[in-house]
């Protein structure tokens, strides 16, 4: 029987209903989070101009990105994990490229149909197209900037750039690759070779059954990869279940209940075995990863400091025989908050005060200022000294030379 690269369909079936759920669900949270706002910014924002990550009420500088590579990390990890537990879910139902072809799959067989069909199915996708380039660009430009910009005619050629090139590309990808990128440019497909044992859970024919399959060819004509689970566990297998949903209606029918193509741990027949070497290996890896990323965002402080000795003031001594410095300071409010920040300065051997011992800054603010430090200390000479700014409940400190010149 000849057949034709996922044409068939599996709507009834249980497994494609809870998969267009998810992916729904998925479609609507990427498409609405970057207009969630938290604290007054973007949930989820790369904002480029300030180079800030906005973060669910966060604001993440540039010389913080240690938390990203650590979040990466993490992230990285949990998916090789989740890979070799569960094999390729996420392709089957969380992967952007699976659910923009489900998404679009109406579209896609009117423009095999051809005819007006097919003529008013490229506008759909070109539509579909535009939307999905722009939401990934709202990402690094607020939406609502965007709108605002569009609606101006001030778009930056940056954005606009940006948003065509996606959105071409994404039109092209859903004209002419859709589920074929899975079977051959896919980068994961190819891992999975490496990262798959005989106990993760798979799609599989049970071929302990082979007598029981009528060579229906369900199976096939509803893969959207075109692939023939009957000829065993294939990289392009997204693991997305419609040859479940084919074939179940005819087992049943049939008489020869369970089903034929299901969901096994490992080979049909093989004891699910969990607790193996790599699989725990990997888990404490990732375990680790996130022990790894909550300290360092339990580490992190919403205010930063740095300080120098200012070039242009040379240190002195006063009336009373105080020795002065001046430093060049930099604060930083990398909070929701306006804070007021409580400078002082520790010198070893003697007490020093600072001025001003109070800067207020708003969120976000980064101020520069000079600040004088006196103090009294025995002799002359220099002593390491440590500037510190106190904010709430955050704070930060820098070490600063602290010059006691020779007395007049």
């Amino acid at each position: 029987m000849t057949t034709s690269r996922g044409t068939g369909q599996a709507s009834g079936g249980r497994i494609r209903r809870w998969r267009r759920v998810a992916e729904v669900a998925q479609g609507a949270l990427v498409l609405g989070l970057p207009f969630a706002r938290v604290g007054g910014e973007s949930a989820l924002r790369f904002d480029v101009p300030t180079l800030r990550l906005h973060l669910f009420g966060t604001a993440l500088w540039m010389d913080e990105f240690f938390l990203v590579l650590a979040g990466t990390l993490f992230l990285a990890l949990l998916f090789l994990w989740a890979t070799l537990a569960f094999g390729r879910l996420w392709c089957g139902w969380s992967c952007p490229q699976t659910l923009l072809s489900d998404l679009t799959a109406p579209l896609d067989r009117w423009r095999r149909r051809g005819g007006w069909r097919g003529a008013a199915a490229v506008p759909g996708f070109a539509a579909v197209s535009a939307v999905v380039g722009a939401n990934l660009v709202w990402y690094f430009v607020s939406p609502y900037d965007f709108f605002a910009q569009l609606a101006a005619g001030s778009m930056g050629p940056v954005a606009a750039g940006s948003w065509a090139v996606l959105g071409a590309a994404v039109f092209l990808d859903l004209i002419f690759l859709r589920a074929r990128f899975c079977a051959t440019a896919c980068p994961y497909a190819r891992l999975q070779g490496a990262l798959f044992d005989r106990h993760t859970l798979a799609v599989a024919y049970d071929r302990r059954r082979d007598s029981d399959c009528v060579d229906c060819d369900a199976c096939v004509r509803v893969c959207p990869t075109g692939i023939d689970i009957r000829k065993g566990l294939q990289m392009e297998c997204i693991a997305c279940g419609d040859c479940i949903d084919a074939c179940t209606p005819i087992m049943a029918r049939l008489g020869r209940a369970p089903d034929l193509v299901g969901w096994f741990w490992g080979e049909p027949g093989t004891p699910r075995r969990l607790g193996r070497p790599g699989a725990l290996a990997l888990g404490g890896a990732t375990a680790a990863a996130l022990v790894l990323l909550i300290g360092a965002a339990a580490g992190r402080s919403a205010l930063d400091l740095t300080a120098s000795p200012a070039s242009h003031f040379a240190p002195r001594r006063a009336a009373d025989g105080r020795a002065v410095n001046a430093y060049s300071v930099t604060l930083e409010n990398r909070g929701r908050e306006p804070v007021v920040v409580r400078l002082a300065l520790d010198a070893p051997g003697g007490e020093a005060r600072v001025r001003p011992d109070e800067v207020p800054l708003a969120p976000g603010q980064h101020r520069r200022l000079t600040v004088v430090a006196e103090a009294r200390l025995a002799g002359a000479g220099t002593v390491s000294a440590e500037l510190r700014a106190e904010a709430e409940r955050s704070r930060a400190a820098s070490a600063v030379p602290f010059v006691t010149p020779e007395a007049p």
